[in-house]
């Protein structure tokens, strides 16, 4: 089976701001439909928008990326997925941000396979795949 890839918003940024060569050109070699979008990391792209880059090209990216990568849902079984897993960190002392929790929840939900540059975070979630493509 072909992966399929969550991409983290530090990636996101990274593939607006076109400065990384090798990560422009394993992006677009991708197959379509291979790419989900968290709601998460569509909001986060969202707040850098409202912060301060409030420009029409800034909000075209944005829209392009919502539009060409499969936007999932928070349910239930999501929402249990990050309750077990953010407790299960926290009993550990080895806890994530609250974003990156439900980030991480989604991917081992769908069984996506993450891509960020915050590769110390995420590999304390147990099961959870972990690429940085910077």
């Amino acid at each position: 089976m072909t992966d399929r890839y969550l991409l983290d918003t530090n990636i996101w940024s990274a593939l607006i701001r076109r400065t990384n060569a090798g990560l422009i050109k394993r992006f677009e070699g991708l197959e379509r439909g291979r790419l989900a979008l968290s709601p998460i990391v569509l909001g986060e792209l969202q707040v850098g928008y409202y912060k301060g880059d409030r420009t029409p090209k800034r909000l075209a990216v944005i829209e392009t990326i919502r539009t060409s990568s499969e936007l999932l849902t928070i349910n239930n079984r999501i929402a249990d997925t990050y309750s077990q897993l953010r407790a299960q960190l926290e009993q550990a002392g080895t806890a994530i941000g609250p974003n990156d929790t439900w980030i991480a929840a989604e991917a081992l939900h769908h069984k996506l396979v993450l891509v960020t540059d915050n590769v110390r975070e995420f590999s304390r979630v147990p099961g959870l795949q972990v690429e940085n493509w910077l």
